[in-house]
């Protein structure tokens, strides 16, 4: 039976209603948010991985809708996952999801087949299936008039990659954590799982979510970061530690205290996605060329490299564009991978190829200051603003905290 406090935890973390929760059964782990089985974990990953490029396809497209929204509720119950899709996001998902050959590569959810029903839309392989709520059959076939591939391609063996999946499923299922971010992106290193995201709830208080409140993800370590252009991270790994260790730790109250203070959905962010940055001297124009929007699409910096080098460009000019040494170029070109946010922020830009390109962090304008007047003002008259400020929030007219807005102010607080 969920306590009250468990109710609201798993409603913040999955984006559910209290009565959907109420009616569901079969928690068969004992889990707050229960986890997938292996097969099933496959699948979800393989789903994450589809959602993510769907929301950087949204952020390179300039999309008025916040990427964050494209996935607005998880319903878990014991006979299928079902998601909530924005309907205009839905044929973005769907061209990520569906198998389609794009030359000798396969892209999509390798076997995914789509099955309509009357108000849903079931997707599965022969690991796993899911449910995308709300989706009938007439939004289907308005989807399949975009150019969706109907069947998946015949006689296409494609290697599975080795990819932690258990915390990539176990996102998936939180989704909604990061409801209040500009925009969220997952990128597999190894066994661990790194996610970046802009805006919304700080990195340790989504770090102690995930691993010590009641929606945690079982067996992970987080460890949080933060980043340049107020950019937040946080890797999963799985624990070295054990159950009694992690028995120890302080259920974070404090975290949640801190996701619910930043994690109210606003309105789209408007990010310069994919205005050119200023040219690069000595570089030719080829950022729009299918190859190298691919390569960039992927992070492939080893074959940007290349294709520059193929154009003329000496390895020296890279590396005094992007700010690496020689032999740091060097490495990328015999393969090394490029995975720091920082790094490839800094190619980018130096290089001059639009952020949105490489589904990076964009230059969103600062808003405005704003004159302060809190010197001019009373303590009685400042206790009346704050006591109406209190007012606006218990009735849930107001989502904003208190403090000053003025960046001068020196008694300034957050708001």
């Amino acid at each position: 039976m969920l306590t009250n406090s468990d109710l609201r935890k798993r409603c913040w973390c999955t984006g559910e209603t209290p009565n959907a929760v109420r009616r569901q059964r079969g928690r068969a782990d004992g889990a707050l948010v229960p986890a997938a089985g292996p097969g099933q974990e496959r699948f979800e990953a393989g789903v994450l991985q589809a959602v993510v490029r769907a929301m950087a396809g949204m952020r390179r497209r300039g999309h008025p809708l916040r990427p964050t929204s494209l996935i607005g509720r998880v319903r878990l119950d014991s006979r299928v996952v079902g998601l909530r899709v924005h309907d205009t996001a839905l044929d973005h998902l769907l061209a990520e999801m569906l198998p389609v050959l794009v030359g000798e590569r396969l892209r999509g959810v390798p076997d995914l087949r789509a099955r309509p029903g009357r108000d849903h839309l079931d997707l599965g392989t022969p690991d796993g299936e899911l449910r995308l709520l709300g989706v009938t059959r007439k939004r289907w076939r308005q989807a399949l008039e975009t150019g969706l591939p109907t069947e998946p391609p015949d006689g296409h063996a494609t290697p599975r990659p080795s990819l932690p999946t258990a915390l990539m499923s176990g996102v998936l299922r939180r989704l909604p954590l990061w409801r209040g971010a500009a925009w969220l992106d997952a990128v597999v290193v190894g066994d661990a799982l790194e996610l970046y995201w802009r805006g919304g709830p700080p990195a340790e208080a989504v770090a102690a979510i995930l691993t010590r409140s009641a929606c945690a993800l079982p067996g992970t370590d987080a460890v949080p970061y933060t980043f340049r252009n107020a950019v937040r991270g946080v890797a999963l790994t799985a624990s070295t530690s054990t159950s009694a260790e992690e028995s120890h730790h302080p259920y974070p109250e404090w975290a949640w205290d801190l996701w619910l203070a930043t994690s109210v959905p606003g309105a789209a962010v408007h990010e310069r996605a994919v205005r050119p940055l200023r040219p690069a001297a000595g570089l030719p124009d080829v950022w729009e060329q299918p190859e190298m929007r691919a390569a960039l699409a992927l992070r492939d910096i080893d074959t940007v490299y290349h294709l520059l080098l193929r154009h003329g460009v000496p390895r020296h000019h890279l590396a005094a564009l992007t700010g690496q040494s020689p032999q740091e170029v060097d490495d990328v070109l015999a393969g090394r991978k490029v995975e720091s946010y920082d790094t490839l922020t800094d190619i980018a830009k130096g290089l001059g190829v639009p952020l949105g390109y490489m589904g990076l962090a964009h230059d969103e304008q600062a808003a405005p200051d704003v004159r302060c007047d809190c010197e001019e003002l009373d303590e009685r008259t400042k206790r009346d603003q704050f006591l109406a400020h209190a007012a606006l929030v218990t009735v849930g007219s107001t989502t904003t905290t208190w403090g000053c807005r003025a960046k001068s102010c020196r008694s300034a607080r957050p708001v």
